[in-house]
């Protein structure tokens, strides 16, 4: 099973979210815990972030470490989060 662990970062900016955003992605990280192969995109100049995934209008950065592990980096709306980094 795979493990999604949260930067101290990404988890202070997944509070500040509203509840219901929240626990969309909290569903669709249950979800991807037992898929085979995740729906990331590939990620281009944004270090040390490489993928990125969609839920809905938000994006997780990530950073894939093995195969049963991936670093969430940021989250946060699509029309901002690129701008931070």
């Amino acid at each position: 099973m795979r493990e999604f662990v949260f930067t101290k970062y990404a988890k202070k900016r997944f509070v500040q979210l509203e509840q219901r955003v929240q626990d969309r992605i909290i569903e669709k990280l249950r979800i991807l815990k037992t898929v085979e192969n995740l729906p990331l995109k590939k990620l281009h100049d944004m270090d040390p972030a490489t993928h990125r995934l969609r839920i809905g209008p938000y994006r997780l950065i990530l950073k894939p470490e093995s195969e049963q592990t991936v670093i969430v980096l940021d989250i946060g709306h699509r029309k901002d989060i690129y701008k931070s980094h």
